[in-house]
């Protein structure tokens, strides 16, 4: 794959620190042994770069991040490999506590820092300074107290006056917000679909529906995870529906990371649409084969590439 022509960044707002206990099972008040630990820097901002590093690709996130915790932050992050551009505020990074056990999986999500304008307006400035024509930067996750779906849309109206793409991967906006945002990429998953639109999601002809509206309201391209079912890809070319690969699912935490990360990397060096989502899907599916929030390697999403089916849109509705 050759290399983007702009820098790629991704923009975390509200960070994770993602941590896994494997515990022999769970009962009330009893001390519970951890069989083994790992924890990792997560959220989509960070687990996106991860992703585009495990590629071979030269990326930054750029990340809001609570003073107190951030050290540990930092190293999960180097760890990865992944570069950051860390604007410190006070408070903690938020952290999910994930429990594996025979039972099944349990998961604890903590608070993390209240960001304010004042956040806000150090983001701008470097965003200012790093971004130039050309760059694309990748903003997904949640958003943390005190930055509102408008002050994302404004970020991004931000980013492209600076002649750079967007591409969105979060919940958190609403129609109204993706026309101003206008997404070169918007990849949310079955759930988040019907979150943003607000449109039934059951089939999959209600999830292409609920698709074209938000063609309709600016995105150029939409990509949908629609997990074991693969995903789809809905643009001004048509549709085009992927099957997954059947693999040993241990985690699906950031395989739409992944996903994205993948799609956008093929998009921007000029591979077909075709192509692109076919590794997309195979790198989400890569991702599966990890514990935890593990980005997939360039290897292991290239031995399933095979394995993915593309399909045309075959008599679905207009």
């Amino acid at each position: 794959m050759t290399r983007p022509s702009g820098k790629i960044y991704t923009l975390s707002l509200f960070p994770a620190i993602d941590t896994t206990l494997y515990l022999e099972g769970i009962e009330p008040v009893r001390e519970l042994p951890a069989q083994r630990e790992h924890s990792e820097a997560g959220g989509k901002g960070a687990n996106t770069a991860a992703a585009l590093t495990a590629l071979g690709l030269d990326c930054a996130c750029i990340c809001l991040m609570g003073e107190e915790n951030a050290g540990l932050f930092l190293r999960l992050l180097d760890a990865a490999g992944v570069r950051c551009i860390p604007i410190p505020l006070p408070g903690r990074i938020r952290e999910n506590l994930s429990l594996e056990t025979p039972q099944g999986q349990y998961r604890v999500m903590r608070q993390g820092f209240r960001a304010d304008h004042r956040a806000l307006g150090r983001l701008e400035m470097v965003l200012r300074e790093r971004l130039r024509p050309g760059d694309t930067v990748l903003v997904g996750g949640k958003l943390p107290e005190g930055i509102t779906a408008d002050d994302l849309a404004a970020l991004c109206e931000l980013i492209h006056s600076l002649g750079a793409e967007v591409t969105l991967d979060t919940a958190a906006v609403r129609p109204a917000q993706v026309e101003r945002i206008r997404p070169l990429v918007m990849k949310p998953n079955r759930l988040e679909l019907g979150e943003i639109t607000g449109l039934p999601v059951e089939r999959l002809e209600d999830c292409v529906a609920a698709a074209r509206l938000l063609l309709r309201h600016g995105a150029e391209r939409v990509l949908v995870s629609l997990d074991r079912d693969g995903a789809f890809l809905l643009d001004r070319e048509g549709l085009l529906l992927a099957r997954a690969p059947e693999v040993e699912v241990r985690s699906s935490v950031g395989a739409g990371d992944a996903m994205l990360a993948w799609f956008t990397a093929a998009l921007l060096t000029g591979l077909p649409r075709e192509e692109a989502l076919r590794r997309a899907v195979a790198a989400g599916s890569a991702a599966c084969l990890h514990y935890g929030t593990h980005a997939p390697s360039r290897e292991e999403a290239e031995a399933l590439l095979s394995r993915v089916g593309i399909d045309p849109a075959g008599n679905l509705p207009d």
